[in-house]
């Protein structure tokens, strides 16, 4: 899966991104997805902490906002930025295990222990400083 980071110059802001279609002429910039896993350990604080789309669709969950709970608080304690998890990441699975957006979410809050996430990140700002969006 691709990235669409960029229409008709408009960044960052997906409403505003979406209305740039209703143009004429619309430019698209892509970046290419990665796919990488992230392991985390399942602390005392048992809520994850992660704010999905209200609809969620398709078989990945893409994380909106990280909140209190224990991946803020891996992410917080995490020195290698590929390990942390970001906004806008797109959970495709849990523990290798695949399926819909609301089997994932479902495993999600069931796990426990030392597990890992499947993520699919934008290639190209992969290694930017401060985050993976940061092109």
């Amino acid at each position: 899966s691709d990235f669409i980071v960029s229409v008709n110059g408009v960044t960052g802001d997906a409403v505003e991104m979406r209305k740039q279609f209703q143009a004429d002429r619309v430019n698209l910039k892509l970046v290419r997805s990665f796919d990488t896993v992230v392991f985390l350990r399942y602390g005392k604080n048992k809520r994850h902490g992660l704010k999905f789309p209200k609809q969620v669709k398709n078989n990945m969950l893409v994380v909106m906002e990280i909140g209190d709970g224990y991946i803020k608080e891996h992410n917080d304690k995490c020195e290698d930025e590929s390990q942390k998890i970001f906004v806008y990441d797109r959970i495709v699975s849990v523990n290798r295990q695949v399926g819909t957006a609301a089997t994932l979410k479902s495993r999600l809050e069931k796990a426990s222990g030392k597990f890992q996430l499947g993520i699919q990140r934008p290639y190209a700002a992969s290694n930017a400083p401060g985050g993976v969006f940061g092109f």
